[in-house]
């Protein structure tokens, strides 16, 4: 495959795929009301804190670095807070 054909790809996958993450977060993130839903804390913590960690991951594998705190704690060092880990 040549880097024009390559790049072609990119640009045809890439953008809608990060569109489609996006709104999947502004989804996720509408759960958030608290007159609609109640949810355990622990458990909200940990899926964020492996959110955060496929984030820097990814963005690692792009060349990009980033440092994520969890409560001031870098991510890869966060502890679950709920008794079964999103991990």
């Amino acid at each position: 495959m040549t880097e024009n054909e390559k790049r072609s790809n990119f640009q045809r996958l890439f953008p809608a795929r990060v569109e489609k993450l996006i709104k999947s977060l502004e989804v996720a993130g509408n759960c958030s009301n608290k007159s609609g839903y109640a949810w355990d804390q622990n458990l909200v913590h940990d899926v964020w804190v492996q959110i955060a960690r496929i984030f820097a991951q990814t963005a690692d594998s792009f060349g990009v670095k980033f440092e994520v705190l969890v409560d001031g704690v870098e991510v890869d060092y966060a502890e679950s807070k709920s008794k079964k880990s999103s991990k």
